[in-house]
């Protein structure tokens, strides 16, 4: 954030258990197929946006970026663009994974980085990537699961895209 001293940042919380998006009942072997699975998130974020946007852009980590596509298939909101940190889909729940489906790709400039070091999701950053038009993919050599530090090779190619990307100076993190 140092880096975009420019921007305002606003911090959004995950509504329930600090999960934008709860575990399926049975657990991750077991998917729930609940289209409106995450509408508690859903129904905050756009409260938030009601109450203190509009927002420029989306900014999502780990579970908060694999929430980026799920919100965006269930709001009216807009963005100019989207940034999402070492995320993944959401398969465990196919009742968002249809609703994402039906209405993706989405038409907004975005970006998905992820670590070479995060072996856990790395390998399903081209997939989060595929449900975004021209989606730009960032893969760290340095980095774990964790957002790129500014000694990160690929730090500066996303603080461009941001710099790029024809904004006031609000985002939602």
């Amino acid at each position: 954030i140092d880096a975009l001293v420019d921007y305002e940042f606003v911090f959004a919380d995950a509504p329930t258990n600090n999960l934008w998006i709860q575990d399926p009942p049975g657990g991750k072997d077991y998917p729930t197929d609940d289209p409106n699975w995450a509408n508690d998130s859903i129904n905050y974020l756009n409260n938030l946006i009601s109450e203190h946007g509009p927002f420029e852009g989306i900014l999502g980590y780990s579970q908060g970026a694999a929430f980026i596509p799920v919100y965006l298939a269930n709001t009216s909101n807009q963005f100019k663009f989207a940034l999402m940190y070492n995320g993944y889909l959401p398969y465990t729940h196919t009742g968002l994974m249809q609703t994402i489906n039906s209405n993706s790709p989405f038409d907004i400039p975005s970006v998905v980085f992820s670590g070479a070091y995060d072996y856990g999701f790395k390998d399903m950053a081209p997939d989060l990537a595929s449900k975004f038009e021209n989606s730009l993919q960032y893969e760290s050599s340095t980095a774990g699961h964790y957002l790129p530090v500014s000694s990160d090779p690929v730090f500066s190619f996303i603080l461009e895209f941001i710099k790029n990307i024809d904004t006031t100076t609000t985002l939602i993190k």
